[in-house]
Protein backbone atom coordinates (compact mmCIF):
# COMPACT_ATOMS: atom_id res chain seq x y z
CA UNK A 1 0.00 0.00 0.00
CA UNK A 2 1.47 3.36 -0.79
CA UNK A 3 -0.30 7.12 0.25
CA UNK A 4 -0.98 9.32 -3.39
CA UNK A 5 0.44 12.22 -3.61
CA UNK A 6 -3.30 13.36 -4.03
CA UNK A 7 -6.00 14.55 -2.14
CA UNK A 8 -9.47 13.87 -2.72
CA UNK A 9 -12.69 15.69 -2.76
CA UNK A 10 -16.42 14.03 -2.34
CA UNK A 11 -19.12 15.72 -3.92
CA UNK A 12 -22.67 15.25 -2.36
CA UNK A 13 -25.63 16.73 -3.88
CA UNK A 14 -27.89 19.11 -1.55
CA UNK A 15 -31.72 19.39 -1.90
CA UNK A 16 -31.72 22.00 -4.55
CA UNK A 17 -29.80 19.68 -6.69
CA UNK A 18 -32.11 16.94 -5.70
CA UNK A 19 -35.31 18.89 -6.21
CA UNK A 20 -34.07 19.61 -9.29
CA UNK A 21 -33.89 16.54 -10.66
CA UNK A 22 -37.33 15.28 -9.18
CA UNK A 23 -38.89 17.75 -10.98
CA UNK A 24 -37.42 16.42 -14.29
CA UNK A 25 -39.61 15.13 -16.86
CA UNK A 26 -38.38 11.87 -17.00
CA UNK A 27 -38.40 11.58 -13.81
CA UNK A 28 -41.71 10.45 -12.72
CA UNK A 29 -41.02 6.98 -11.73
CA UNK A 30 -37.46 7.70 -10.45
CA UNK A 31 -37.73 10.18 -7.28
CA UNK A 32 -34.69 10.45 -5.14
CA UNK A 33 -33.54 11.79 -1.88
CA UNK A 34 -30.74 12.58 0.04
CA UNK A 35 -30.40 9.52 1.39
CA UNK A 36 -29.59 8.26 -1.94
CA UNK A 37 -26.29 10.00 -2.06
CA UNK A 38 -25.41 9.26 1.66
CA UNK A 39 -23.10 5.91 -0.20
CA UNK A 40 -22.79 6.42 -3.10
CA UNK A 41 -21.47 10.17 -4.80
CA UNK A 42 -18.49 11.53 -7.13
CA UNK A 43 -15.15 11.32 -5.34
CA UNK A 44 -12.47 13.64 -7.14
CA UNK A 45 -8.89 13.32 -6.84
CA UNK A 46 -7.37 17.41 -6.62
CA UNK A 47 -4.13 18.41 -6.05
CA UNK A 48 -3.15 18.13 -2.21
CA UNK A 49 -3.84 20.95 0.08
CA UNK A 50 -2.52 21.84 3.55
CA UNK A 51 -6.29 23.61 4.76
CA UNK A 52 -9.68 23.47 3.83
CA UNK A 53 -9.52 26.98 2.79
CA UNK A 54 -6.52 25.64 0.19
CA UNK A 55 -8.83 22.72 -0.93
CA UNK A 56 -11.98 24.91 -1.57
CA UNK A 57 -9.89 27.00 -3.76
CA UNK A 58 -9.06 23.97 -5.63
CA UNK A 59 -12.65 23.03 -5.99
CA UNK A 60 -13.48 27.00 -7.12
CA UNK A 61 -11.34 26.67 -9.91
CA UNK A 62 -13.11 23.48 -11.37
CA UNK A 63 -16.92 24.01 -9.88
CA UNK A 64 -18.04 24.53 -13.41
CA UNK A 65 -16.66 21.11 -14.96
CA UNK A 66 -18.04 19.43 -11.67
CA UNK A 67 -21.39 21.02 -11.78
CA UNK A 68 -22.04 20.54 -15.79
CA UNK A 69 -21.02 16.64 -14.88
CA UNK A 70 -23.00 16.10 -12.34
CA UNK A 71 -26.36 17.68 -14.32
CA UNK A 72 -25.16 15.52 -17.17
CA UNK A 73 -25.67 12.25 -14.81
CA UNK A 74 -29.15 12.80 -14.73
CA UNK A 75 -30.07 14.59 -17.79
CA UNK A 76 -28.54 14.95 -21.32
CA UNK A 77 -30.95 17.44 -22.11
CA UNK A 78 -29.63 20.68 -21.37
CA UNK A 79 -32.15 22.60 -22.09
CA UNK A 80 -34.14 21.67 -18.79
CA UNK A 81 -30.82 22.13 -16.88
CA UNK A 82 -30.95 25.30 -14.99
CA UNK A 83 -29.73 29.02 -16.64
CA UNK A 84 -26.78 30.93 -15.49
CA UNK A 85 -25.01 28.03 -13.69
CA UNK A 86 -22.72 30.25 -10.86
CA UNK A 87 -20.36 29.35 -7.91
CA UNK A 88 -22.21 30.54 -5.08
CA UNK A 89 -25.29 28.30 -6.93
CA UNK A 90 -22.54 25.42 -7.06
CA UNK A 91 -21.96 25.77 -3.55
CA UNK A 92 -25.69 26.08 -2.60
CA UNK A 93 -26.26 22.86 -4.45
CA UNK A 94 -23.46 20.27 -3.24
CA UNK A 95 -21.62 19.83 -0.36
CA UNK A 96 -18.22 19.14 -0.89
CA UNK A 97 -15.99 17.17 1.97
CA UNK A 98 -12.41 16.97 2.03
CA UNK A 99 -10.06 14.35 2.72
CA UNK A 100 -6.20 15.07 2.56
CA UNK A 101 -4.26 11.41 1.35
CA UNK A 102 -5.32 8.73 -0.77
CA UNK A 103 -4.28 5.08 -0.08
CA UNK A 104 -3.60 2.93 -2.97
CA UNK A 105 -3.38 -0.42 -1.54
CA UNK A 106 -3.14 -2.26 -5.44
CA UNK A 107 0.51 -0.62 -6.19
CA UNK A 108 1.94 -4.14 -6.36
CA UNK A 109 -0.87 -5.28 -8.81
CA UNK A 110 0.22 -2.24 -10.81
CA UNK A 111 3.68 -3.05 -11.26
CA UNK A 112 2.74 -6.59 -11.99
CA UNK A 113 0.78 -5.69 -14.68
CA UNK A 114 3.99 -3.03 -15.55
CA UNK A 115 5.81 -5.73 -16.07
Amino acid sequence: MYIINRSVAIIRPKQPFIDWANQLPDAANLQVTADNFKTDCKAILISEYSTDEEAREIINEMWEDIFVDELFGWCTNESWWPKNLTKDMFWNWFDVEFHSFVIDPYEDEIEKEEQ
